[in-house]
């Protein structure tokens, strides 16, 4: 088993995530540059809808794979290969039931739903990438679990530099430009680009696994034990969020606000405003994402010293950073508005909304750290009622409140959200008190000769103990 570093790969995931949001806010930039906010507004519905279907093709099977892997890693006694293949076959499966109950109801999800035929073409081309999409998923979690981080990072960075530049090609060819034309150049160039990213990743996988014909694949009973749980919370959840934000133009409507002016309204708060509060949470996001194997593997060893201990320093780092991020939005919204979207739209928005990152952050790492434990049954439950919460309060506060009430659901929602999830990691672990308490000595020793380094991984781990025993025994 090789060493796990995770400071070095959660650098190498943040450098690739902060990369591709920069990326991605200048997109964002080029296309309400190119179409306006109300453009915006109306993609983001369209983004709405997909995300439903992704979540859909993909529910669980990320997480399943990721917590497979990590066992088959740790315990060494099933075959990764077989293994994977079944899960990816499963996700291939599951991307194309969805995909084709999307393009058949395209008619229906854009007249009725949206409310808006322009976005029927861009939902059947964006169904045609969810077989793909999954089957990437399932992939991406074994490259997380088998520390091959670098080289997914940079199939994720091809994928994104090819997603613009064909969206750019295709928009330059267009003469004029309005909302039907700009969702499917964008559309065209994400399904494609989903494709090209499979293609990559089937590669590496080709040549990073091989197979071992004395062992057998972790069953799909296995796989689906973790993958169901976390599904349907994850499926209801974006139904519910799907629901929340098709009614949320409807609800500005109601309070006197013209369609026009909602949607701008819409697509300025979550296209311009929250993909700059979200920015730095890459780090964070790439922590989540590596601490879910981390401490799979430690609970499989039944290491509670060394899950106590990175769990309380994983929070207080969280919270320092999000606090500095807070402060600086908070005193640089103007500013940064300007700089990004040549205008101050976003500025009030992200003002508005730099006090909630501390708790959006800190919720990111604590959703991160339950599935790691073994937790998504909870963390499913927490979802569900945060989202359907968040439906009631959108159907009856925006047709009163417009906007501002709008901005009271996303505070009152993440606080909730945040209540309940660290109110379970705090009962399931030692996060309130001294967490580096030792059962045996030889424990003991190990954390102070690891302590100063950081967090001691998993082959570290496994490595003492396997000479403390020896120690023992002679």
């Amino acid at each position: 088993m090789k060493k796990n570093n995770l400071i070095t790969q959660t650098a190498i995931m943040t450098a690739v995530n902060l990369l591709m949001r920069s990326v991605g806010v200048w997109f964002n930039a080029y296309l309400t540059k190119k179409i306006g906010s109300t453009g915006i507004g109306l993609f983001q519905l369209v983004m709405t809808v997909y995300s439903l279907a992704v979540t859909f093709s993909c529910a669980g099977i990320r997480l399943a794979t990721t917590r497979i892997s990590v066992e088959i890693k740790t315990l060494k006694k099933n075959d990764m290969k077989k293994s994977l293949s079944l899960y990816t076959t499963y996700g291939g499966i599951t991307g194309a039931v969805t995909g084709f109950i999307l393009f058949e109801f395209s008619n229906l999800i854009g007249n009725y739903a949206i409310n808006n035929t322009s976005t029927v073409l861009p939902i059947k081309i964006l169904s045609l990438s969810l077989p793909f999409v999954a089957m990437s998923s399932c992939m991406g979690g074994y490259f997380t679990a088998a520390d091959y981080v670098s080289q997914y990072s940079v199939i994720q960075i091809l994928e994104q530099l090819f997603k613009i530049g064909a969206t750019i090609v295709i928009i330059s060819k267009i003469g004029e430009i309005n909302d039907e034309y700009a969702c499917t150049s964008v559309v065209v160039g994400m399904t494609a680009s989903e494709i090209f990213s499979f293609i990559l990743s089937l590669i590496l996988k080709k040549r990073k696994i091989t197979c071992e014909k004395n062992k057998n694949a972790v069953g799909i009973k296995e796989f689906m034990r973790i993958a169901v749980p976390d599904g349907i919370g994850e499926c209801a959840r974006s139904v519910l969020l799907t629901v929340e934000h098709l009614l949320i133009p409807k609800g500005f409507r109601k309070s006197g606000t013209k369609y026009e002016s909602a949607l701008a309204s819409y697509g300025i708060i979550h296209g311009m405003a929250m993909p700059i509060l979200l920015y730095p949470s890459a780090v964070l996001s790439s922590l989540s994402s590596l601490l879910i194997p981390n401490l799979a593997a430690y609970n499989k060893l039944g290491s509670r010293d060394i899950i106590n201990y990175t769990i309380k320093r994983n929070l207080k780092k969280t919270l320092i950073y999000s606090a500095v991020c807070s402060l600086f939005f908070f005193s640089f919204a103007s500013p940064l508005s300007e700089i990004i979207y040549k205008s101050k739209e976003a500025a009030k928005y992200i003002r508005i909304l730099s006090p909630l990152i501390p708790v959006m952050y800190t919720d990111m790492v604590t959703d991160g750290m339950l599935k790691g434990l073994d937790q998504q049954i909870y963390s499913m439950r927490y979802n569900i009622i945060d989202s359907a919460m968040c439906v009631g309060l959108v159907y009856f506060l925006l047709p009163k409140y417009s906007v501002n009430g709008y901005i009271f659901i996303l505070y009152i929602s993440e606080l909730i959200n945040f209540f309940l999830s660290i109110s379970r990691l705090n009962k399931i672990c030692d996060i309130g008190l001294r967490c580096l308490k030792e059962h045996e000595e030889g424990n003991s020793r190990f954390f102070q000769q690891k302590i100063c380094s950081g967090v001691p991984s998993v082959y570290e781990y496994q490595t003492y103990q396997v000479r403390a025993k020896r120690s023992q025994d002679h």
